[in-house]
């Protein structure tokens, strides 16, 4: 399937027939029944905090993850969770929600320890960094930009337990200072980690903005479209932020994709270039305080 170079094509891929055919080759997990459930209640007039703390309850495992990542440092909270119902009144529903779904993701993905280790330690930091930056600059809202953070590259795991050689194809996406990233593995495989990343998500059933901006993260003349929707061009850009400041942390100082990237962020963000490069440097000074 060729790369989106609009939001129409975008939109025409992720919308086709062929979505179905690709679910099935590359076996995305299906969205999990309580995913379902708190997203029909947040959209609710008068959603019930009770009831969706029930459903979540049922799962004695998602119960201590959430408890365990509520009570966590990222949340910061005055005083314990004992319980969901306790963990939803402090952080709200709509946070519960994007919580449990990324907490899905990680029961749901299979494949090395290591690699995925790797990831969710990255999709962490990145929808940590994101929402912060979000919160701050009001930019996008906050629960869209930590969504991105969590899901934007679950293409990337779901690929190599389909291809034996993908990690081959991600040596080579990461080192290639002419092509895009997804044109890389376009041509190995004929599909690429934002394709299936924003399959997964559509399937899932989060919101249309995040889908687009996973399928285009990588293509970056969407910074020069004036029909590219605006939250989605300044997720990108929020994504490209964290993104080097995870490599930076990780004392990988030359990234391809800020390269490729970087020089648009400030214009979508409307920060000043200074800006940009303080924000860099404020959110690796927080990692190391191992707040994500």
């Amino acid at each position: 399937m060729p790369i989106a170079t609009s939001t129409e094509e975008a939109q025409k891929q992720l919308g086709g027939s062929e979505m179905d055919a690709v679910l099935k080759s590359i076996a995305i997990p299906p969205r999990p029944l309580v995913v379902e459930q708190l997203q029909a209640e947040l959209a609710l007039d008068e959603p019930d905090i009770r009831r969706a703390a029930h459903w979540v309850s049922q799962d004695v495992g998602l119960t201590i993850a959430v408890l365990k990542t509520v009570n966590s440092p990222m949340f910061g909270l005055s005083r314990r969770a004992e319980s969901v119902e306790q963990a939803v009144g402090l952080i709200g529903l709509r946070q519960l929600s994007i919580l449990v779904t990324a907490l899905s993701v990680r029961s749901l993905l299979k494949g090395d320890t290591q690699m995925l280790a790797r990831f969710y330690d990255t999709s962490s930091k990145r929808a940590y960094a994101m929402s912060r930056m979000a919160k701050t600059t009001r930019t996008v809202d906050v629960a869209l930009a930590q969504t991105f953070g969590l899901f934007c590259d679950v293409g990337i795991p779901l690929l190599r337990n389909r291809f034996p050689n993908y990690v081959q194809t991600l040596q080579v996406a990461n080192m290639d200072t002419e092509r895009s990233f997804t044109a890389v593995e376009q041509l190995a495989h004929n599909t690429d980690h934002a394709l299936i990343g924003a399959m997964m998500a559509k399937s899932w059933a989060l919101p249309e903005t995040v889908c687009l901006a996973i399928r285009m993260h990588h293509d970056y003349p969407v910074f020069l479209d004036p029909k590219i929707p605006r939250d989605v061009s300044r997720l990108i850009a929020l994504g490209l932020v964290a993104e080097v400041a995870i490599q930076r942390f990780a004392r990988l100082h030359s990234t391809v994709e800020w390269a490729k990237g970087g020089d648009y962020v400030a214009g979508a963000l409307v920060l000043a270039p200074t800006e940009v490069e303080e924000w860099i440097e404020q959110l690796i000074e927080e990692f190391a305080t191992g707040i994500e």
